[in-house]
């Protein structure tokens, strides 16, 4: 996904990063990596991620 400042983003979610799911900036954009074995445990905890995701750009980027 696009960002203002995706190093910045991914920098504040490292600490919180679950074994599922690799997170990396790349040409201005949040690249994000996720291996789950039940499509339901994707659906939910990547939604959780993703508003993680939103509140970091709202926050570093004010």
């Amino acid at each position: 996904m696009d960002s203002k400042d995706p190093e910045a983003v991914v920098k504040a979610l490292k600490p919180d990063d679950p074994e599922w799911c690799k997170c990396w900036s790349e040409k201005g954009q949040i690249m994000i990596e996720v291996k789950v074995e039940k499509i339901g445990t994707l659906l939910s905890a990547l939604d959780d991620y993703l508003m993680n995701i939103k509140m970091c750009e709202k926050i570093l980027l004010e």
